[in-house]
C-alpha cells in the first residue's frame, strides 16, 4: 500500500525527524555567523570609511583591500602580517615601521570591512585576503615563497596558519594565537569552529615561532601551547610570563631581537 507524503506528515513520529533536522542546520548557520561577528569586531561602517592607510590596492573577491608594501633591504625577507581583530592597517603602522627599519620587507593589509577595504569580513573572506597578498609578492614581485616569512597576531594566527599549510614559506611566526577560534574560551573545538589553526599546523612544514603572553586573559596561554604541540615542523616556542594580550609586542624584552634570531637560524630543517 502506498503511503503519501502529506499522510506521513500527519504522523507525528515523521515530523519530530525533520523538525530536529531543520533545527540543527539552522543552529549550525547560525552558530557559523555568530563566530563570524566574534571574530570580526572590528569591521568599518561601510557608508563612512576612512581615507586609505596604504600605497597598494589588493582584490579579494569582490572585495578591495587597502594595503601597504615595502621593499626589503638586498637579502632580507618580506614579511606578510595580518593584524589583529581590533586593529586597522593605520594603527599598526609603528609595528610595521619597526620591522622596516630593520631591513625586511613588508606586506600588511586590512582585512574586508575593515579600514578603507571594502566588503565584509568573515573567516572565507579573511584567507582570500591573505592570498591576494600572497599573490601580489609572487606575482608582481617574483618573491618565491622561501623569501616571505607568514606572520599572524591574535586573529591573524588564522588566516596565517592557512596560508602556511599551502605554500613553503621562509617561516611562519604566530604572535598571541589560538589553536582555533573556539578554543579561545572552551579547550575543544566545536563543529562550527573557525580557523582550526592547531589542525592546521599538522599538515604544515613551514618552521614555526610561536609567541604568547602567560598574562593573556583574551587568548589563554594554553592555545600556544597547543599551537606549538601540533606542529610537525621545525619549531621553537617563546612565552613572556609577565605580558598579555594586547602589550606583547612592547612589553617584552628583546622581542624584536628574538624574532631575527630565530629567521637566521631557519635553516627548514632544525630549530635551536
Amino acid at each position: 500500500m502506498k503511503i503519501s507524503i502529506a499522510a506521513l506528515w500527519k504522523k507525528f513520529y515523521f515530523r519530530i525527524p525533520v523538525y530536529a533536522c531543520v533545527a540543527v542546520v539552522f543552529s549550525y548557520t547560525a552558530g557559523v555567523l555568530a563566530m563570524d561577528k566574534l571574530l570580526f569586531p572590528g569591521a568599518a561602517d561601510q557608508t563612512a570609511r576612512p581615507p586609505k592607510s596604504g600605497n597598494i590596492t589588493l582584490k579579494s573577491g569582490n572585495a578591495e583591500l587597502d594595503a601597504l608594501y615595502h621593499l626589503p633591504a638586498p637579502g632580507m625577507p618580506v614579511i606578510l602580517y595580518s593584524h589583529g581583530n581590533g586593529e586597522t592597517l593605520s594603527s599598526i603602522k609603528p609595528l610595521l615601521n619597526i620591522f622596516i627599519r630593520q631591513g625586511y620587507g613588508v606586506i600588511a593589509y586590512d582585512y574586508a570591512g575593515y579600514g578603507n577595504s571594502t566588503g565584509y569580513p568573515s573567516e572565507k573572506q579573511a584567507c582570500m585576503d591573505i592570498e591576494a597578498a600572497y599573490s601580489y609578492l609572487a606575482e608582481k614581485h617574483k618573491f618565491t615563497p622561501k623569501d616571505i616569512v607568514i606572520m599572524g597576531y591574535s586573529v591573524g594566527s588564522g588566516p596565517s596558519c592557512y596560508l602556511a599549510e599551502k605554500i613553503d614559506a621562509k617561516a611562519l611566526i604566530i604572535i598571541s594565537g589560538f589553536a582555533s577560534a573556539a578554543q579561545v574560551l572552551l579547550p575543544f573545538p566545536v563543529p562550527f569552529d573557525k580557523f582550526p589553526n592547531a589542525e592546521r599546523l599538522k599538515n604544515c612544514k613551514v618552521p614555526l615561532l610561536i609567541i604568547h603572553g602567560r598574562n593573556d586573559k583574551i587568548v589563554p596561554v594554553r592555545n600556544g601551547e597547543k599551537l606549538f604541540s601540533s606542529s610537525i615542523a621545525p619549531a621553537r616556542e617563546i612565552y613572556y610570563s609577565d605580558a598579555g594580550h594586547n602589550d606583547i609586542f612592547y612589553k617584552t624584552p628583546g622581542f624584536f631581537h628574538k624574532i631575527k634570531n630565530f629567521l637566521e637560524k631557519c635553516s627548514g630543517t632544525e630549530i635551536k
